[in-house]
C-alpha cells in the first residue's frame, strides 16, 4: 500500500497544474455551427460561429466560457446592426487568462447587460451583426498575440451541427 501510494504521488507530481486546468466553453444560444476553421470559400477563420434560427435580435448571447470569470466588454456600435456596418466596428467581450491566450465574443447587440462584469455564463448582448459580417451570428475565437488557436473546439464541434444554449463549443486551458 505504502509503494503504490508513492508512486501514484511521484505521478502527479509529473503532470504540470495547468494541463489539469481546463475550461468547458459551451454554446451562447440554441444555433447552428456556420463556420469553423475555415469558410467554405476555403480562406482560415480559425474561430467558431453559431448563428441562432431565431436570426438578429435573438435574445441573450451568454459568455460561453463555464466559470465565473472577469469579462471586458467593448461596445463599439450602439445601433441595432444586422448585417455589418464595416471592419472594427463589432462589440467584443474578452476574457484574458494569466497564460495571456483570450477568449473573445464578437457581434452582439449592445442591450444595458452589455458591461463590464465578473460571472459565470452571463447575458452580454442579444445576437447581432456589428462589423465585418454578412447576417447575424456569435464569433468565438480564442488566441494568443494574435494567434488563433484552433484546437479548443476541432475535435467537439463541426459546421452545420445545431448546438442547444450551453452545449459543448469545446474546451479551452
Amino acid at each position: 500500500m505504502r509503494k503504490a501510494m508513492k508512486t501514484t504521488l511521484a505521478v502527479l507530481a509529473l503532470i504540470p497544474a495547468a494541463a489539469t486546468a481546463a475550461y468547458r466553453v459551451g454554446s451562447p444560444f440554441p444555433g447552428d455551427v456556420t463556420a469553423t476553421t475555415y469558410y467554405s470559400s476555403g480562406t482560415f477563420h480559425g474561430a467558431v460561429d453559431i448563428s441562432s434560427r431565431n436570426a438578429c435580435g435573438y435574445w441573450g448571447v451568454e459568455t460561453g466560457v463555464v466559470g465565473s470569470m472577469y469579462w471586458n466588454v467593448t461596445i463599439r456600435t450602439t445601433a441595432d446592426v444586422c448585417y455589418g456596418n464595416g471592419s472594427g466596428n463589432q462589440n467584443e467581450v474578452k476574457h484574458t487568462f494569466a497564460n495571456d491566450f483570450v477568449i473573445r465574443q464578437w457581434h452582439f447587440l449592445q442591450e444595458p447587460t452589455s458591461v463590464d462584469k465578473t460571472c459565470d455564463r452571463c447575458q452580454i448582448g442579444d445576437e447581432g451583426g456589428t462589423g465585418n459580417v454578412t447576417g447575424p451570428h456569435t464569433h468565438m475565437q480564442y488566441d494568443r498575440y494574435g494567434t488563433n488557436n484552433t484546437s479548443w473546439y476541432s475535435s467537439y464541434t463541426s459546421k452545420g451541427e445545431f448546438l442547444d444554449r450551453g452545449e459543448t463549443v469545446g474546451y479551452i486551458q
